[in-house]
């Protein structure tokens, strides 16, 4: 293994012991994907892909909040604002 994939790895267990207790508590189902191949760094949330790659643990928890407020809230809420916020939240969720 290189280097580079050790110290992704390493990192990949880092932000799962972090989010851990948050997407427990939240009942979202979680991984973080990392790829030497273009140094990729992905979240996964319920399935939903958010890139991340240089992504802070702060940065991480950030998108986990977002992807919260996005799902859960703006699910059953509407609000003159809503499409904008969304397109903002969402700007690197991949499809």
């Amino acid at each position: 293994m290189s280097k580079l994939i050790d110290e992704l790895n390493i990192k990949r267990t880092e932000v799962l012991k972090e989010i851990k207790p948050i997407c427990e508590a939240f009942n979202i189902k979680y991984d973080y994907v990392v790829k030497e191949t273009g140094q990729t760094e992905t979240l996964v949330l319920d399935g939903q892909k958010i890139g991340c790659s240089m992504n802070s643990i702060y940065a991480i928890k950030n998108e986990i909040i977002g992807y919260m407020f996005a799902k859960i809230y703006c699910h059953d809420n509407w609000w003159h604002f809503q499409p904008q916020t969304l397109k903002y939240i969402k700007q690197y969720w991949i499809d």
